[in-house]
């Protein structure tokens, strides 16, 4: 899935002529996936925002998490991290045109169309013109979610399956029934009115003509390989050029890396990774994703040679479980020249109200975060599996504040380098999307990192 090299240095030289900074909102921490050598950031005071800002890179991250958080509390966090970018955007001069993207799934989970309307409204009422058209554009091409004629599908081998017929569409909180995007906006918007254009591959459509016809259009881009997202970023700075104001836009993995303008860079290697470790302890596994895919992989990472499985019991957990004991099982594992893997026993717990289904799964991560807390030993890298599970060991157990993106490890799978201030220093952290990889990916990742430390 490389880039057009012609098209990507076009793309980069107008982000420099425009003075673009690209700012991306992503609910949950993997949204990193396809990106490298840019920040991180998992607050958002002035320091941070203003160091992030005039960074090397043209865009960077805030980690807002909302996708494991209520509508309520998701709308909150928009809010605030929109207002922290922009107080610091106006103490700058308004230095930089400003292009605002809400990464989110590729299986279309996740708080639309709240996201975007907070953020639109958030602009507006800071009086920075918004670009009048709603933008979806939820390709994850590195591995396999793909959009054609307006379709959206998840590729499985060399089948297409539309994303609406996947477990995905199913889950518990984030439910729909349209792999069709003018279907799915419909639905999540409540209404039967929009106004549509899906852009096709080859398609060279004026956006500023057509937005100046109808200011409620919603777009979405066919993506199959990377040039076709690099043609829409064209069109899309192309239009800007001519707007005094802002950019808001709906999308996953694999747009902000077109649309930066960065480099494609290599999977991670052995290397890359040991040059940062402060440990030559053992690694560490810690996995809450409950999706099929994750517990197929944990099965084979199970069944390697030198691992050692700690199951955290959930029912045991809501019933006020002692972290010690599996700190103690953690330390007798180690010792005995075993990897760690904690896991989360695999039953899910399904709950009609939405609310306390969040609750739920807060207060299993909350009990994993204190593992992570309370480890009995420094390892050489830690691997966390699953969206709402990452985000807190980051944030809550490791307590990064800014972290730097290494790149990927395998396809899809980002890994970072803590801060000197975190709880760990400089520790490579592999954050693995729950619903990424094969089911030999975990058991891959962890036989490369332990060549990697132990060859």
């Amino acid at each position: 899935m490389a880039l057009d090299e012609k098209l990507r240095g076009f793309i980069a030289a107008s982000l420099r002529e425009q003075r673009i900074r690209i700012v991306v909102l992503d609910d949950d921490p993997t949204g990193i996936q396809t990106v490298h050598g840019c920040l991180l950031l998992t607050c958002w005071d002035a320091a941070s925002i203003e160091a992030a800002f005039r960074h090397d890179y043209p865009f960077f991250y805030l980690l807002t998490n909302t996708r494991a958080m209520t509508r309520q509390a998701a709308e909150s966090v928009t809010r605030e991290a929109m207002e922290s970018v922009l107080k610091v955007w106006k103490s700058l001069g308004c230095l930089y045109k400003l292009i605002f993207i809400s990464r989110s799934d590729s299986t279309l989970r996740g708080h639309y169309p709240l996201e975007t309307d907070v953020m639109k409204q958030v602009l507006s009422e800071s009086d920075v013109p918004v670009f009048p058209c709603n933008f979806l554009i939820p390709a994850f091409l590195e591995v396999g979610r793909v959009t054609i004629d307006g379709i959206h599908y998840l590729k499985d081998r060399e089948k297409l399956i539309p994303v609406a017929e996947t477990e995905f569409a199913r889950d518990n909180v984030f439910a729909y029934h349209h792999s069709d995007l003018k279907g799915y906006i419909e639905e999540k918007t409540g209404r039967e009115d929009i106004r549509y254009v899906s852009l096709a591959v080859a398609c060279d459509l004026d956006i500023t003509r057509l937005i100046s016809e109808n200011d409620d259009m919603y777009l979405t881009a066919d993506a199959t390989e990377y040039v076709h997202l690099q043609h829409f970023a064209m069109l899309l700075l192309s239009a800007f050029k001519h707007f005094d104001g802002a950019v808001v836009i709906r999308s996953s993995s694999s747009l902000p890396k077109a649309l930066s303008g960065i480099e494609d860079k290599p999977i991670l290697e052995r290397e890359d990774l040991l040059k940062y470790a402060e440990s030559q302890q053992k690694g560490f596994f810690i996995v809450g994703s409950h999706v099929k895919k994750t517990t197929a992989q944990l099965e084979n990472l199970l069944a390697c040679e030198g691992v050692c499985g700690i199951e955290v019991d959930v029912q045991a957990v809501l019933a006020g479980a002692d972290v010690q004991m599996t700190e103690n099982r953690i330390a007798e594992a180690v010792n005995q020249g075993f990897t760690p893997v904690v896991y989360t026993s695999r039953k899910e717990i399904r709950l009609d109200n939405a609310d306390a289904r969040q609750h739920l799964g807060q207060k299993v991560s909350d009990y994993l975060v204190e593992v992570v807390r309370h480890l009995p030993y420094s390892p050489a890298y830690l691997i966390a599996k699953g969206g709402i599970t990452s985000n807190d060991i980051l944030t809550n157990g490791l307590q990064v504040r800014t972290a730097t993106v290494m790149g990927q490890i395998q396809s899809g799978v980002p890994c970072i380098k803590t801060s000197a201030d975190a709880a760990i220093p400089n520790l490579p952290y592999v954050i693995f999307p729950g619903n990424v990889g094969d089911e030999q990916a975990l058991s891959a990742v962890y036989k490369k990192l332990t060549l990697c430390f132990y060859s």
